[in-house]
């Protein structure tokens, strides 16, 4: 079936070209936005074939809601996803997204962090809250997942039968480009953070693999 991607993300087979950057502090405000370091990971699967995960020219601004209510947020993100296989590998799939969290520390073990799995089921992955852009409402010790990827199941978004939250790419390399994508939280009294998380999926004749690559997390006030 046919795949549409349905909102400003670009899916992209040639990225090049990773930026180092440095962390700008982004502490609770009124408005605060600054670039963000990414990370790369590579991995090899069981059967030898190397998986390597960018993400790069990652950007956030968050500002106060319009309404100007002190327990709610808007958040805007960018940045780059590169994935590049090899050995018999043809291809593949990302599921790119942010963990959103109210009074969750995902702590600095997680920063940049990344893991892998093999097998011949794929893993789980956490449901988004609602539809891709839309706002949630997260209380005290709540998580939550923002799909940067929405993709429907046929050629017509009103008559899709269902939703997916990844992106499929053939060859070598692809990726996703995704620019000021808006997320709102509401109903957070407290600290907020959030934090990328890329899970990539490969598959060989011989085996099932899953890579994932987090972010370093970031206030949102």
């Amino acid at each position: 079936m046919k795949k549409n991607i349905t909102r400003g993300v670009v899916a992209a087979a040639g990225l090049t070209g990773a930026v180092a950057m440095g962390l700008t502090s982004l502490a609770a405000g009124g408005a605060t936005a600054g670039p963000l370091p990414g990370g790369t990971v590579t991995r090899t699967l069981v059967d030898g074939t190397p998986v390597t995960v960018q993400l790069f020219d990652e950007y956030v601004n968050v500002q106060r809601a319009v309404t100007n209510v002190q327990t709610s947020r808007e958040v805007w993100v960018s940045g780059k996803v590169k994935v590049t296989v090899g050995g018999k590998a043809e291809g593949g799939s990302v599921n790119a997204g942010y963990l959103v969290g109210c009074q969750v520390n995902f702590g600095a073990s997680a920063e940049g962090g990344a893991g892998i799995s093999q097998g011949f089921a794929a893993d789980s992955q956490p449901a988004p809250s609602g539809e891709v852009g839309a706002g949630f409402t997260l209380g005290p010790g709540q998580a939550s997942y923002f799909p940067i990827i929405e993709t429907t199941s046929g050629t017509d978004t009103a008559y899709s039968d269902y939703k997916v939250n990844s992106y499929s790419f053939k060859g070598k390399s692809g990726g996703v480009v995704y620019s000021q994508e808006k997320f709102g939280m509401d109903g957070c009294a407290g600290y907020a953070s959030a934090k990328a998380k890329i899970k990539v999926t490969v598959s060989t004749d011989a085996v099932k693999g899953v890579i994932t690559l987090y972010g370093k997390p970031f206030s949102i006030g």
